[in-house]
Order: structure tokens, then C-alpha cells, then sequence
């Protein structure tokens, strides 16, 4: 489920916070820097159960109308398409999800509110009065809607943004990505699925992308001053306290990742470290960093010091 982008920006993210700190304690950087990868499950967790509080909320108001001391007819013979949705059901029903739940203790009791206001947006929207006025529909159907409603309603919306920063502050760099795999992940649920069906992984490959982030963590820090140097002698027509700190910090994981990973495409690292500086660092961060690894990669490969294999050697 994590890309190597995603993993990469942890890495940078942890490696700011050590550049930061008064206390030279890379295993301590290192434990934070995994628990905060492996948190990112509990987000993917939380963004599909705030799928599925619509449904029930749902449910929950049209159990409620029925229950009133005068109710009218549409109270008593309510449209229950939406919240009969098979595709939310299956979701629910499913026990790698029920047990996920329970797992990260994800409720939304203290923000009934929230999930109404959403409801009551996504009731009065043209996409949903079509949605109830065809008839029982299909599986597919029920999907294609529950997937509109979540682009619509909670993978963008403010207050479910807000609610999970409060959560976790550090959420906010995870949104866009996590976002992703749940589509992804809706897009592939199908109707033949049994309840047993594993969810995603959180690892393509846990011991590779696990060595990929140690080792990129802690041979930053270890090559530290030699990168620094190396970056310095590149940069003539800048003076170092000129070089923003961001910059220095990306173009010393990217001389990392050249050197000490062999099955990392060059291509592929050059393209990764300039698309962070876009996010992460000033407007013309990009075609600085483009420029000083230009120049760095054929020195460092006559240097011995770059040396592909497998994978890696893919131009």
C-alpha cells in the first residue's frame, strides 16, 4: 500500500526533526520514524469508517422516524436504498475491517454532529436524489455511488481533515496518499469477496521497504559531513548559509540513495527528490537541486562510488 514516495517523505520528515533536536539519538528518531509509517493504517482505517457512519447514520434516522409517537407514511415505508447499500455492508460486514476497528478503537460517537452535517449534505445533493430514485440497483451501483460520495463528502472535506488532525497532527502530510489507497482499494472490492478477505497490506514488501527506510535514515546522518561537503563543492556561485536547509536535506537523501542502494534506478531517484522539493521546499528549489545532482552523479559514479545492479540498472 506505501509508495517509496510516501516512505521517502517519512524519511525526510524524520530526518528534519533529528536536524532539529538537541540530542543525537538516532534510535530513538528511528522508533518514532517506524511508528509514524505504521500509523498511516490507522488513517487508511479511519477514512472508510467514516464511509461507512454515513450508512449508518443513515440507518439510525430512518429507525428513529419510524420509532416517532405520529409517524407519516414515508416514516413508515422509508426509501432504504442508501442505507441498505450492499457495497457499505460488505465493507462492514468484512472481519479484517471489524477487527481493524476494533484494533485502533475508531468511533465516532463524539462526532455524531459532523457525520450529520455530512449526511445532510450528501441527502441534498442531485447525485443522491438520482442515486434513491432508480429503483434496488446493483452491487455495482451501490459501489460506484459509495466511491462518489467519499470523493464528494470525505476524502477532501474539512471537517473530517480537522477531526483526524486532531487525531494526529502529523496526519496532514499523509492525506493525499492514504486517500489513493482507499480508492484504490474501493475500486477492487467486488461482490464474490467472502468476509475473510485480508485488507491491504501496509507494505508492498515490509523487509524491503523497511530496510529502504532504515538505511536511507540512518546513512544520512552517518555520511552526514561528507555529503554536506560534497554538495558545498558543487554549489560555487552559493554561499552555504544561502542552500535553504530543505534543500541541503533532499540533496543529501538523494546522494544516500545513489550510493547505497544499487537497485534504485539513478532516473528514478533524480525525478523522486526533485518532485519533493516542489512540495517541500522554496519555488526555485527544483531547478537548484536538478542542477547540483546533475553535475554530482557522473563525478560520483567515476569515484567508484555509484554502482547499480538488478532493478538499478534500468535507465
Amino acid at each position: 500500500m506505501l509508495s517509496r514516495r510516501h516512505l521517502r517523505i517519512k524519511v525526510m520528515q524524520a530526518l528534519y526533526a533529528y536536524n532539529q533536536a538537541d540530542a543525537d539519538n538516532i534510535p530513538l528518531f528511528e522508533r518514532e520514524l517506524l511508528k509514524s509509517i505504521y500509523k498511516t493504517e490507522e488513517l487508511f482505517i479511519y477514512f472508510i469508517s467514516a464511509l461507512l457512519e454515513l450508512r449508518q447514520f443513515a440507518e439510525k434516522t430512518l429507525n428513529e422516524a419510524k420509532a416517532k409517537r405520529l409517524p407519516t407514511k414515508e416514516d413508515l415505508d422509508p426509501n432504504l436504498k442508501f442505507a441498505n447499500n450492499r457495497f457499505l455492508l460488505q465493507i462492514e460486514n468484512n472481519e479484517g475491517m471489524k477487527k481493524a476497528l476494533n484494533t485502533f478503537k475508531i468511533h465516532w460517537v463524539e462526532y455524531e454532529e459532523l457525520i450529520k452535517k455530512l449526511y445532510l449534505k450528501m441527502r441534498s445533493s442531485d447525485s443522491f436524489k438520482e442515486y434513491m430514485s432508480t429503483g434496488e440497483g446493483s452491487f455495482e451501483e451501490d459501489r460506484e455511488f459509495a466511491i462518489k460520495i467519499y470523493k464528494a463528502y470525505i476524502a477532501d472535506e474539512e471537517l473530517i481533515l480537522h477531526r483526524f488532525e486532531e487525531i494526529n497532527i502529523h496526519w496532514s502530510d499523509d492525506w493525499y496518499f492514504i486517500n489513493g489507497y482507499v480508492l484504490n482499494h474501493l475500486k477492487e472490492i467486488k461482490e464474490s469477496d467472502s468476509p475473510e478477505k485480508s485488507l491491504p497490506n501496509l507494505f508492498k514488501d515490509e523487509d524491503d521497504d523497511l530496510d529502504f527506510v532504515k538505511g536511507l535514515f540512518r546513512k544520512t546522518i552517518i555520511n552526514n559531513d561528507e555529503y554536506q561537503s560534497t554538495i558545498i563543492k558543487q554549489a560555487k556561485n552559493w554561499e552555504e548559509d544561502r542552500i535553504a536547509m530543505m534543500d541541503f536535506l533532499l540533496m543529501k537523501m538523494a546522494i544516500c540513495e545513489l550510493e547505497e542502494f544499487p537497485t534504485v534506478p539513478i532516473k528514478v531517484t533524480l525525478n523522486e527528490y526533485i518532485e519533493l522539493s516542489k512540495n517541500y521546499s522554496t519555488p526555485k528549489s527544483k531547478l537548484f537541486i536538478n542542477g547540483i545532482l546533475d553535475k554530482l552523479i557522473p563525478l560520483l559514479k567515476a569515484e567508484g562510488k555509484i554502482n547499480k545492479s538488478g532493478r538499478g540498472l534500468k535507465e
